[in-house]
């Protein structure tokens, strides 16, 4: 049973999203393929969970997977385990950075290849084609990859939910706060895809003009319930609507960091991560030296 590992030694380097497509990959060529996530730090339990629900991987292991039981004991599979750190009996590795990576590290795990995620545009124009004997795969600072999730945006406010939605948990690449008046609302909306729109509780016309530009939620600020004809609204749209404690202001100061904090989760993520390495050939890569 082959064995690729895909690590990092900096938690958020970018190394579920690179596990997830690298499978996703090899899955779409007619290998079945498991996901497992080591045991590790903090996330693992969420990334393990996540892998398990993908319908490329089926089989994956939903808790985290100490790795010197890595891969389980039956089958014909790819397994592509995401760890913290390298594994001697891996067929291949992976190694994932953030940023350009430190060419003594990649000389001492010798991966297939190394992707470098959240490369500043300065540096990706003067990045190697390799480093320390590995292709170098390098992508540049992305908002798609950044974006943040419903549920994380509720967590960091420690917000009411107000409408459940459709009870997906979908991603916003923007945060945007609404105008003053839903004459400009609605056309400066409707510029931004993906979104989570932060709006005052008691702007009912502005949560319309927001609710008609689809966003991912809406955020309402100051504590207070809004106007009953946004709940049903927003049910009919199945939009998620969340109360902040707190005015807009201190909202947005909230969730300024949520970005460098967010998990790869999602598919509009993975269908990202899969797009921008679609083209680099590191599933070929992977595959020849899994022996495919």
């Amino acid at each position: 049973m082959p064995l690729l590992t895909v690590i990092s030694d900096t938690p958020g380097a970018g190394k579920t999203g690179v596990a997830a497509s690298v499978a996703r990959a090899l899955a779409y060529t007619g290998q079945r393929v498991w996901l497992v996530r080591g045991e590790g730090d903090g996330n693992a339990a969420a990334d393990a969970r996540w892998f398990s629900s993908l319908e490329f991987a089926p089989g994956s292991a939903s808790t985290p997977v100490a790795a010197d039981v890595i891969p389980p004991p039956s089958g014909d599979e790819i397994v592509v385990g995401e760890l913290d750190a390298p594994l001697e009996r891996a067929d291949a590795a992976v190694l994932v950075t953030r940023g350009l990576p430190d060419e003594a590290r990649v000389s001492e795990v010798a991966p297939v290849a190394v992707v470098a995620v959240d490369v500043a545009a300065s540096a990706l124009t003067e990045a190697p084609e390799e480093v320390g004997g590995a292709p170098l795969i390098a992508i540049g600072e992305d908002r798609t990859l950044a974006g943040f999730s419903v549920s994380e945006a509720q967590a960091t406010l420690r917000a009411e939910t107000l409408v459940e939605g459709d009870g997906l948990d979908p991603t916003c690449d923007h945060l945007v706060i609404a105008p003053i008046g839903s004459d400009a609302g609605q056309p400066y909306l409707s510029r931004f895809e993906s979104k989570a729109v932060v709006v005052r509780f008691d702007k009912t016309d502005q949560h319309l003009a927001a609710l008609a530009t689809e966003p991912a939620c809406l955020i309402l600020t100051g504590g207070r319930r809004p106007s009953e004809y946004l709940f049903d609204a927003a049910a009919a749209r199945g939009v998620p609507v969340m109360l902040s404690r707190t005015d807009t202001e201190n909202t947005v100061i909230a969730l300024e960091g949520i970005f460098d904090r967010t998990r790869f989760h999602g598919e509009r993520k993975l269908e990202r991560m899969s797009e921008l390495l679609g083209s680099t050939g590191l599933a070929e890569r992977v595959a020849v030296a899994l022996g495919g």
